[in-house]
């Protein structure tokens, strides 16, 4: 919320200063002839900026949700390949499920700290070009075990799709063209503002300031759904937090399929 604050009371202080400096300046019996114009361009400026300051918004909040989908996808084919490894064998069941525990306690542990630099821990990839090399190499005996090793190489297919997206997601930014364009954008539609003419001088600058807000507001957001892993309303690692519990520590006491069968 430090940002927010940062960006709304910037705009607010810009809105009020700039409109107590232009009404002492510039005679209101000056500005009452063209009030009607003001009013009509400051409706087309306000407008089309709206327009694109909404869409953007939209649209990074669309783009948020998708990389929290993946997300919780990578953590359950992460966990779909781990619950797999149980039907193999011994040697090959302890060292896929070893490595599916390592990638999950790294993605917390590491990597999660590592995204708000916008970064990936080098250790994780380690972890899941190994675990891909594990499935690839299982050596089925029967068709059981065939068919466990397809639907393990299918969720490491995703394993690695949805890592790749967080990869990605993490990095993103936007262009320093567009937020030059949003500045600008937003100190047109302060600036028109100020040649309004009222003899309700406190409520001119009340009103002002709440455009102000409104603008700082939409920004923060624009600026915190474009960084899903780096901002305040950051993708926390819950998913990957609940396997932990509920599958790997759980999985630890739990005795291997064949002493099962025992």
């Amino acid at each position: 919320m430090t940002l927010a604050l940062f960006i709304i009371a910037v705009l607010v202080l810009i809105a009020v200063v700039g409109q107590v400096f232009t009404h002492k300046m510039v005679r209101q019996d000056n500005l009452e002839p063209s009030q009607g114009m003001v009013e009509a361009m400051l409706g087309v400026v306000g407008t089309l900026f709206s327009l694109l300051l909404g869409l953007l918004v939209a649209n990074a909040i669309e783009s948020y949700h998708e990389v929290n989908v993946q997300v919780s996808t990578e953590a359950n084919a992460l966990a779909n390949i781990h619950r797999l490894a149980e039907g193999l064998s011994p040697a090959a069941r302890k060292s896929i499920q070893d490595m599916c525990a390592d990638y999950n306690h790294c993605v917390i542990n590491t990597e999660w700290a590592a995204m708000d630099k916008m970064e990936m821990a080098p250790h994780c990839w380690d972890v899941y070009g190994k675990l891909w090399s594990a499935c690839v190499q299982v050596m089925p005996t029967n068709d059981r075990e065939n068919n466990l090793q397809a639907s393990m190489l299918e969720s490491a297919k995703i394993l690695g799709e949805t890592r790749r997206g967080r990869s990605v997601a993490c990095r993103a930014q936007i262009s320093p063209v567009l937020w030059t364009a949003i500045f600008f954008g937003s100190a047109i539609t302060i600036i028109f503002t100020y040649f309004f003419t009222s003899k309700m001088g406190r409520l001119h600058t009340l009103l002002t300031a709440l455009i102000a807000i409104s603008l700082g507001l939409n920004i923060w957001l624009l600026a915190a759904y474009s960084q899903p892993f780096g901002s305040d309303l950051k993708i926390k690692p819950e998913i990957f937090e609940l396997l932990d519990k509920q599958v790997f520590k759980y999985q630890s006491q739990k005795p291997g399929i064949d002493n099962l069968k025992q």
